[in-house]
């Protein structure tokens, strides 16, 4: 299918956009779901073979960044398998298991090291995300958090954006990641951006919330597992769709080129 075909049948409303991704996830769920299991068994298996430790020790630091890196590794193959099979939907294009894990698999190394720098910055600006403890002043909280999560909507386009892109040298990770800013930063896209960083901050908020819940009860040396593997395997198939569909809007809204469309051969 042509790119003019495809700007056709991708919807113009925030809804449709958002009905579209869904819709796309659903098609291929039972495979999206076995990713998603595939996710948590990544978080758990960390949790097994690292040794428990209170959360505020060297070594339970150490526990907690070992699990947030190895699922950044399984969360960037399930976004690859996502966006082609988003990207196949759009085409009206009717992709295999087969083939979608076999494109997930050629586009995995490109999407993990994207995915590295998009976790790389999240971590340097945590601190002025609001969630979770920080040193800095709550007056200023109020004015960088909303400014923090709009970024993390805008990075977060960069990993799809690289699972479509023809380009797969280590040269398409810092255009990927370059172009997911200046497509959503675009004045005709900050009002749907914004709205993307309500949905793109909704599962922080929930394993933030989460663990203040659990942290007073009898799970202290696996409240961070159980906050964040759950959610996180949850909703990485959902939200990737969502991030696609509305990296490819903000592409054709700006007039540019986002990536492709895979054939039945990908």
């Amino acid at each position: 299918m042509n790119a003019a075909g495809e700007e056709e049948r991708l919807p113009h409303s925030v809804s449709g956009l958002f009905g579209f991704a869904l819709r796309s996830w659903a098609a291929y769920a039972p495979l999206f779901v076995v990713l998603a299991i595939g996710v948590f068994g990544v978080w758990s298996l960390v949790e097994y073979l690292v040794p428990a430790a209170a959360p505020e020790t060297a070594q339970g630091q150490f526990k907690a960044y070992t699990m947030i890196f190895a699922s950044t590794f399984a969360d960037a193959f399930v976004i690859a398998a996502v966006a082609l099979g988003v990207a196949a939907r759009l085409g009206r294009t009717d992709l295999t298991p087969r083939a979608l894990l076999g494109g997930a698999v050629e586009r995995w190394l490109p999407v993990i090291a994207v995915s590295i720098l998009v976790l790389s910055v999240q971590m340097l600006t945590d601190d002025f995300s609001g969630l979770g403890p920080t040193t800095v002043p709550r007056a200023v909280i109020y004015v960088t958090a909303p400014l923090v999560w709009i970024m993390w909507a805008a990075i977060g386009l960069a990993p799809p954006l690289v699972a479509l892109d023809r380009n797969r040298t280590s040269l398409a990770v810092l255009l990927g990641f370059m172009r997911a800013f200046t497509l959503a930063l675009r004045p005709e896209n900050l009002i749907r951006l914004c709205m993307l960083a309500v949905v793109t901050i909704a599962p922080n908020i929930l394993a933030a919330l989460l663990q203040d819940s659990l942290a007073g009860g009898h799970l202290t040396l696996y409240v961070f597992f159980w906050s964040y593997a759950p959610i996180d395997a949850l909703t990485i198939g959902p939200l990737a769709a969502i991030q696609t569909l509305f990296a490819l809007d903000f592409a054709r809204r700006a007039g540019v080129s986002a990536g492709r469309t895979p054939g039945r051969g990908e």
